[in-house]
């Protein structure tokens, strides 16, 4: 079971990075409760359904000194050139993808 969750990850990363959504909205607004989420530190956790509202606008979760890092817990390495081609598309530089235990880590600055 927990292949085809991850391949559900994969297939919610691919589809909005190559086809982000163009409406306004998406990911609800970030909060210091979801910093303390488990999770590498320093890494705001990315649950399933914010996924598409963060490929479609990543500004919503740069902090104050303008860097990205996001955490995509349970995310397969697949989907990694995925979220950097997307950033890249955006305009962000220092795009960088690991693969840590329980996911991918997304560090980018904008």
């Amino acid at each position: 079971m927990a292949f085809f969750a991850d391949m559900r990850l994969f297939a919610i990363v691919a589809a909005n990075a190559l086809f982000p959504r163009t409406q306004t909205g998406g990911a609800p607004g970030w909060n210091a409760a979801r910093q303390h989420a488990p999770g590498p530190q320093g890494f705001s956790p990315v649950e399933p359904g914010d996924i598409p509202g963060i490929l479609a606008d990543p500004s919503r979760a740069v902090n104050d000194d303008g860097v990205l890092a996001l955490f995509f817990s349970g995310c397969p390495a697949a989907a990694a050139p995925f979220l950097l081609f997307r950033l890249k598309r955006m305009g962000y530089s220092r795009c960088c993808v690991q693969v840590v235990p329980g996911g991918l880590t997304l560090a980018a600055r904008r």
